[in-house]
């Protein structure tokens, strides 16, 4: 089998559906395509395409809330290994947790320069590892999402990279608003990371 040839020939059969499948057959034959291309092509042809049904703020935000609670757990379990007390503050400009001033001795409470550093990477490393094996996050899956390209197709690594790492602007200025307007002004409910990744979120039901 051809694959160059397959594809020229789903594209021609599409192209004349109206004539009869035999006479399409021995005209490809005459072509100079093989019995076997042609009935693959045929199969392809006339395989039903899934309609995709587009998933909007509500069902993500519930979806989010799943993985946040996650990430509420690792965040945990990064305190109890990782130092979470630093007297004095942090002295780091990445961190993630706050500072107590008490008498003017500065307390800082969370995650200071590599834990939280890591625990950033571990994160990047949950969104765009799910979506590219499985096809979503924990939360995506619990509730019947998938992510996939805009043709359909499965998610690859690099489009996966970049709807994830672009959620660093979908989240401005707090909790994914500017990712939620960019949905709601978007026919296929499209976010930012979606729009450049050229991915959308979509129903498992309609996938083919």
């Amino acid at each position: 089998m051809n694959q160059e040839n397959v594809n020229k020939l789903v594209d021609w059969i599409k192209a004349n559906r109206n004539y009869p499948v035999e006479q399409l057959r021995q005209s490809a034959l005459q072509g100079g395509a093989s019995e076997e291309d042609f009935n693959v092509a045929l199969g392809i042809a006339n395989t039903p395409v899934a309609t995709l049904e587009y998933k909007g703020v509500g069902i993500r935000f519930f979806a989010l809330i799943i993985d946040t609670i996650i990430f509420g757990i690792l965040f945990w379990l990064f305190m109890k290994v990782f130092s979470d007390t630093y007297v004095g503050g942090c002295d780091s400009g990445f961190y993630i947790g706050y500072t107590v001033t008490i008498n003017r001795n500065e307390t800082f409470y969370g995650l200071c320069g590599f834990p939280a550093q890591l625990y950033f990477l571990v994160i990047l490393a949950y969104y765009v590892l799910l979506e590219w094996k499985l096809g979503g996050t924990l939360g995506k899956l619990v509730t019947g999402m998938r992510v996939k390209k805009a043709t359909g197709e499965p998610l690859d690594l690099k489009a996966s990279l970049i709807r994830n790492v672009m959620r660093i602007v979908d989240f401005l200025p707090f909790f994914y608003l500017v990712g939620a307007i960019s949905i709601w002004n978007s026919k296929t409910k499209q976010r930012v990371g979606d729009r450049l990744a050229k991915t959308v979120v979509v129903s498992k039901n309609s996938i083919k």
